[in-house]
């Protein structure tokens, strides 16, 4: 159905981490260690955000999902631990968040940890029944602040709470119930259904499309406070426009 493209984000560099395949103006991004549950390892953050620096303005919509039965074990724990990891990770899902591209998460499978981070910096998100959603590093003795800032930015403080200290995952249900989730696909469909959302979405206006994520949310550069600022920079673009250049479709095709 897609033609698999094996061009890196470094121009010598194959993708061996990540799978992406193009379908016109989406892609299809796919964690892909499947033998490792797609563990988030530095190699597959290097291609991941090589994919982000240097492919990703080709396309309006990205469905992003796991090979496997997993969508993400969350990160590599066999990997040691650098200094400055957690700054590197937020760092990581923050270039994610703030990406003016449409990310839909197709969560195929567990998502756990770093994998929940994933749906969390995702604007939109279907999963498979067979989905369920965790913050499990409570029961190893650490605390998971990446995943947990991020989550707080989809989710309310007692839901956070709620997953950070018991370590217990969320249903599928419960997911969908708390905003987690968008919605519920048909067994083995979360991928299928999330590349048609993406059509519907790729085909609006990309500058339009980058305003409305940027007003929906934006993470700030000094990470203290939203920048009322940018909101108002980013209305004013919009407003400028001419009028007939501000009409967008409001209806599925």
């Amino acid at each position: 159905m897609f033609a698999l493209n094996v061009a890196g984000g470094d121009k010598d560099m194959e993708y061996q981490n990540i799978a992406v395949e193009e379908d016109g103006n989406i892609a299809i991004v796919t964690l892909n260690r499947p033998e490792q549950r797609n563990a988030l390892s530095r190699a597959l953050r290097d291609e991941f955000k090589a994919f982000l620096h240097n492919d990703l303005e080709r396309f309006n919509a990205v469905v992003l999902t796991g090979a496997g039965p997993a969508f993400c074990a969350g990160m590599d724990l066999k990997e040691p631990v650098g200094f400055d990891e957690g700054s590197e990770q937020w760092g990581f899902f923050k270039k994610l968040f703030n990406t003016d591209t449409v990310f839909i998460a197709a969560v195929n499978g567990p998502a756990r940890g770093a994998g929940l981070t994933f749906v969390s910096a995702c604007d939109l998100a279907i999963a498979d029944p067979s989905a369920n959603f965790g913050m499990p590093q409570i029961t190893h003795g650490i605390y998971g602040g990446v995943a947990a800032t991020m989550l707080e930015l989809s989710l309310p403080r007692k839901i956070v709470g709620e997953m950070v200290l018991t370590g217990a995952p969320l249903s599928v249900e419960r997911a969908k119930e708390v905003g987690l989730i968008n919605a519920v696909s048909d067994p083995g469909e979360s991928v299928t259904t999330a590349v048609a959302l993406a059509k519907h979405i790729a085909g609006f206006d990309p500058g339009i499309l980058s305003i409305a994520k940027r007003l929906l949310h934006t993470v700030p550069h000094d990470d203290a406070k939203r920048e009322a600022s940018l909101k108002e920079v980013r209305l004013l673009s919009l407003m400028a426009l001419a009028p007939e250049d501000r009409k967008i479709k409001t209806q599925y095709s």
